[in-house]
């Protein structure tokens, strides 16, 4: 029989209105309400601070930070405030479903050598209108040697596994990797999973557990081509360090993966504008 974990949910936030309110929310709007709540507020001046001092809910513990620092140090210092044995960083501007700790949380404390999970999530607009149904993991199931989940997202060129919101860690696992790295910014997210997934396997849900706001615009044509750069640059750097088992085939394979990637990417783009212009349905894919 597993024993249940405590379990911490951390938002880190710079600037995180209007939708801040809408992610505590859905954190404490949980089937399975996590044992402590930290938001770390870092320097934001478009009301957040304000909002928190008057509004913050009931066993919400916000910490602020000394001075603005950049976006891997608050993410690096949200995780370290946290005492829970599995750990949720949630983005200011994403939402979660209600399902999400309980399921996380009960497969990583039934599979004892798991130190991640992933889901599937949705994307959603700045108004919260779903423009991809269904997003991650492609074929990815059940539990997972770490090392075989890394050389997928390799090969695919794209970050298979979600944006914080969508993934849950064993804490000792990440935090024997601190900081966070936002040299790559486009790859800050699945540049720290390839590091703890040295740690143990991946165990996956295949249903959208969370919903990651896309800012309008933030899939635009200059934007993609700098992920495609950052994600180049990832590769190269779990080629490197060892972090996955790759042949000169799978680098090749990678390197077209990354521009087909790069090509899915503007196509959404094109396909949000004409969704916020409400001439079409919400896109379903499982890239």
């Amino acid at each position: 029989m597993s024993t249940r974990s405590r379990l911490s949910v951390v938002i880190p936030v710079h600037d995180g209105m209007p939708h801040l309110p809408a992610t505590l929310a859905s954190v404490l709007g949980q089937t399975r309400p996590a044992d402590e709540v930290i938001v770390l507020e870092n320097g934001s001046t478009d009301g957040t601070a304000e909002w928190l001092v008057a509004h913050a809910p009931a066993g919400v513990r916000v910490v602020t930070q000394d001075r603005l620092v950049d976006a891997a140090t608050n993410w690096s210092d949200a995780i370290r405030h946290t005492t829970g044995d599995l750990v949720k960083l949630v983005c200011a501007d994403d939402v979660l479903e209600p399902n999400a700790l309980e399921v996380q949380g009960a497969q990583l404390e039934s599979h004892p050598r798991a130190v991640m999970a992933a889901a599937m999530r949705k994307v959603v607009d700045d108004d919260g209108r779903v423009v991809v149904a269904r997003r991650g993991l492609t074929t990815l199931r059940g539990e997972i040697d770490g090392r075989t989940a890394v050389r997928r997202c390799v090969l695919v060129g794209s970050n298979l596994l979600g944006e914080p919101s969508a993934v849950m860690f064993r804490r000792d696992a990440l935090v024997a990797h601190l900081p966070w790295d936002g040299s790559l910014g486009y790859v800050i997210d699945v540049d720290m999973y390839s590091k703890v997934l040295q740690e143990g396997t991946l165990v996956v849900t295949r249903a959208p557990l969370a919903r990651f706001r896309m800012a309008h615009g933030s899939w635009s044509s200059s934007l993609s081509d700098v992920q495609a750069r950052h994600i180049d640059g990832w590769v190269d750097r779990v080629r490197t360090a060892g972090l996955a088992d790759l042949s000169r085939v799978d680098l090749a394979v990678s390197r077209v993966g990354v521009r087909v990637q790069d090509l899915l990417r503007k196509t959404a783009y094109v396909v949000t504008a004409w969704t916020r212009r409400g001439t079409s349905a919400p896109a379903t894919t499982d890239a």
